[in-house]
């Protein structure tokens, strides 16, 4: 057996422990002046407590390997800047505890861990620091404990148990303690065991005697750390022996600390206090968390309470709900902060006081989250008239609430799983004012699924080339010729399948891929030139579409430039199609355009018709043709849809622009649009989106 010092530090590492508990994966003590990792434990890692839990190891250093042998590469510089034991010593003297969250990678998946690290002592004097990870993905375990006593406060309100079977032996713990706590004493380990049960919320500390009838010491441990509730009480023993293996024993079974007899009643307190901080670190570490702002459950403590709720009823049908405000940042912009934060309290008050909705959380910054069970009516009309009553006294008028519903759960899944359900299923009204209310379907996660196919799969695709331009010709209205193309990206996979471009392009779109998938269709289409011109043949114009996100992409119109000056074209024969919802007039775009026709591009604006028309930007910007929508065109036999298209035609040739009608189908529509003069024309009715060799053909039988 070791020193003292080794006896000491044993009982202060199994105490920590015993504490906190298993949930953790590694648990660090850090002494503040040292900088030295006094104690710390490693889940499942077989180790020798005497020889090397104890060998002291540098703070810095442990951290450093922690983090550059699990931390991922994209989280290691922030893991390294919030683990500065500097900067973690002053967060300290602003707040008890702070969370950091981030990813590590093992047996070849990404996991999401946290690190919660906590003062032990005050803001001003604290001497250690307690370091506890924990894996998102397993539920921290949360004691049903009662608000602990701060260091150095008064114990009068607290509760301390002494189970002792020696009447003056109770007596005399009794008077140490009376003035400053509640005392409850028991004769025996049975006793004990009966007032634990009954008082395990309000109990700050237990004393046991080892040697007692009926259950002694050990027993009592047993049978109180089998209970997570009962084991969530700290105990200190108190014995008389001196023998090392009855301390290691106790420790074993979940003692937190020993008191020897006969009693030193400054000793005693010190003891309990220590035990107190440690039990006030660990709570902050495990109690159930809630928003400071709303007061609702927080995302990682609601993971945990559903999860229990869903094994304590396992017959029940489970639905799951998540809801968020539309728009909400503009609240924050509009009314100020403080507004907002009194929206979100509003919220929370209007989603908690319905008893039916059941556990409720704070998922986000605006975002909710819900788990109920039973027959609730969860149907549309009853939900919108819900939404309706919540809107209707907010106190921000004209406020959306937007509801995901995920009904009778996966009970299998993670939590984590079953919200990111019900949250896809807002995403897929996210952009509809129209409604409000949207329900998971299996559609949905099939959906998502190939989606993440997709995007894993876009480097392959580029790389091996499997994304293929096709050209749709444009068609001079007088003399139906070919005047030039645009050009489409089609994915055409090894197997000779296409993935339809609905399914790649407003993906891409949203997670920025297509800012690359569009220089690689420029690429493509400059290359096509350049063997036109090689070939000593006419050279048309072939458009290529520009994204409202390649628009906003930082040095796209210096990298255009040098792609056409790699090929030796001029910039004219790649004219450049914006949409018309992209390009509504501001600087930013003004100064985008510019600096486009500087280069010698030319300006298409597409699918005019389609969105919000601007007349501002048909005067401001310097585009060249307008194309009318398709969604026009299908109306211009019409007397309406006529006069429309007509007018539209005529103001684009009033600011000495072409016209090109898109989506043309029909003989009639195409001699409608000759009477009115349109330029050219794109359509099934000439011809669909062709592969080169196909349209070169074409080429050379038109001309």
């Amino acid at each position: 057996m070791g020193t003292d010092s080794d006896r000491e530090k044993n009982t202060q590492l199994l105490g920590l422990i015993n504490i906190l508990g298993d949930d953790y994966t590694n648990i660090y003590l850090v002494n503040r002046k040292t900088q030295q990792i006094e104690i710390y434990r490693y889940r499942n890692q077989d180790v020798d407590v005497e020889k090397e839990l104890y060998k002291e190891r540098p703070y810095e250093s442990a951290m450093t390997s922690y983090i550059e042998n699990k931390v991922v590469p994209e989280d290691r510089r922030k893991m390294s800047m919030e683990t500065n034991l500097a900067a973690v010593c002053e967060h300290l003297t602003r707040v008890s505890q702070f969370t950091v969250h981030y990813r590590v990678r093992r047996n070849g998946e990404i996991q999401f861990y946290y690190m919660k690290c906590a003062r032990i002592g005050e803001a001003d004097d604290f001497e250690s620091i307690v370091f506890a990870f924990a894996n998102e993905d397993i539920d921290v375990r949360r004691n049903e404990l009662s608000e602990l006593l701060k260091p150095g406060g008064t114990a009068s309100k607290r509760k301390v148990l002494i189970v002792e079977d020696n009447e003056l032996n109770r007596e005399i713990l009794s008077s140490v303690l009376s003035e400053n706590f509640e005392v409850l004493m028991a004769e025996d380990g049975e006793e004990g065991l009966k007032l634990l049960a009954g008082h395990y919320r309000d109990l700050s500390v237990i004393l046991l005697d080892i040697c007692m009838p009926v259950c002694d010491g050990f027993e009592f441990l047993k049978r109180s750390q089998s209970d997570p509730l009962l084991a969530s009480v700290p105990v200190i023993v108190t014995t008389g022996s001196n023998q090392p293996d009855v301390e290691i024993q106790c420790l074993d079974l979940g003692a937190s600390d020993f008191i020897a007899k006969p009693y030193n009643s400054r000793v005693v307190i010190g003891r309990i206090n220590s035990v107190i901080k440690l039990k006030e670190s660990a709570q902050t570490l495990t109690a159930v968390e809630h928003d400071e702002l709303t007061g609702l459950y927080t995302r990682q403590a609601f993971f945990y309470h559903a999860k229990t709720l869903i094994r304590l009823k396992p017959e029940e049908n489970f639905h799951l709900i998540v809801a968020d405000v539309r728009d909400f940042k503009l609240i924050n912009s509009s009314y100020g902060e403080k507004v907002g934060d009194q929206m979100l309290c509003y919220l929370g008050r209007a989603f908690n006081k319905n008893p039916k909705l059941g556990l409720i959380a704070r998922y986000g910054s605006d975002q909710f989250v819900c788990m109920t069970y039973g027959n609730i009516d969860l149907s549309p009309a009853n939900v919108k008239e819900s939404l309706a009553k919540i809107a209707a006294d907010a106190p921000v008028p004209n406020v959306r609430v937007k509801c995901g519903i995920y009904e009778n759960i996966d009970k299998s899944q993670p939590i984590s799983v079953l919200c990111d359900r019900g949250f896809l299923a807002l995403k897929s009204i996210r952009d509809n004012y129209e409604c409000n209310v949207a329900y998971y379907t299996r559609e949905m996660n099939e959906k998502q699924n190939q989606n993440r196919v997709l995007e894993n799969r876009f480097e392959e695709a580029i790389r091996d080339r499997e994304f293929v331009v096709y050209f749709q010709a444009k068609y001079d209205v007088k003399t139906d010729k070919i005047v030039g193309a645009e050009s489409l990206v089609r994915w055409i996979n090894k197997d000779g399948s296409m993935v339809m471009p609905g399914d790649f392009i407003p993906l891409y779109e949203r997670d920025g891929l297509i800012v690359r998938l569009d220089e690689y269709v420029f690429r493509e289409v400059c290359r096509f030139q350049r063997d036109t011109m090689e070939r000593g043949e006419e050279l048309l114009p072939v458009s290529v579409n520009l994204s409202r996100a390649s628009i906003h992409h930082s040095g796209v119109v210096e990298r255009y430039v040098e792609i056409v000056k790699e090929y030796g074209i001029p910039p004219s024969c790649v004219p450049i199609e914006l949409t018309e919802t992209a390009t509504l007039y501001n600087e930013q775009i003004r100064k985008f355009t510019d600096m486009l026709v500087n280069e010698g591009f030319r300006l298409h604006m597409d699918d005019f018709g389609s969105g919000y028309s601007s007349l501002i930007t048909l005067n401001e910007l310097p585009f060249t043709t307008l194309k009318i929508d398709k969604s026009l065109i299908d109306y211009i036999e019409k007397d309406k849809g006529k006069k429309v298209v007509r007018q539209v035609i005529n103001l684009a040739h009033g600011l000495d622009m072409d016209v090109i009608a898109e989506g043309v189908e029909t003989l009639g529509q195409v001699k409608l649009l000759r009477k009115m003069e349109c330029d050219n024309i794109q359509g099934f009715y000439y011809a669909r989106p062709q592969p080169k060799d196909v349209y070169i053909e074409m080429l050379r039988k038109k001309q």
